[in-house]
């Protein structure tokens, strides 16, 4: 009570297995509580450091792409691009669109089910109506 308000330390006394209002915390209890949240934070950086590379991996592909569209947009703007090399260019394009095509496909897939059809994976904390729960 020294150092917290009374709501605020009735709450964490909740969140230990051993402790009450009236009843003190074990050390072993207060030892159990900060392993298992040393282990979620654990846990919570390994997922969040997961998403990060994933969404930096997303990032250099839609530069490239981008890049490449800025590129053909200037060819066309300084008249370099006519149209014979614009055709040249998109057989091209065709082209590795048979080589690559399945890569793309598959890579789009990745990304709908990492990011839409799979955000959480197991271990992490979610609230759903106000209740905290782990996946």
């Amino acid at each position: 009570m020294r150092f917290m308000k009374e709501d605020e330390a009735s709450k964490t006394m909740c969140l230990i297995e051993s402790g009450t209002e009236t009843k003190g915390i074990s050390k072993r209890a207060l030892k159990n509580w900060a392993v298992n949240a040393f282990r979620e934070r654990r846990a919570l950086a390994l997922s969040l450091n997961d998403t990060k590379t994933a969404v930096n991996k997303l990032h250099q592909m839609l530069n490239v792409l981008v890049a490449i569209i800025i590129l053909v947009i200037w060819l066309l703007i300084l008249i370099v691009a006519t149209m014979h090399f614009l055709v040249f260019l998109s057989s091209q394009i065709l082209l590795v669109v048979f080589v690559f095509g399945n890569s793309a496909k598959t890579t789009y897939e990745a990304i709908i089910f990492l990011f839409v059809m799979h955000p959480f994976d197991v271990g992490d904390r979610v609230e759903v109506d106000g209740v905290q729960m782990v996946v």
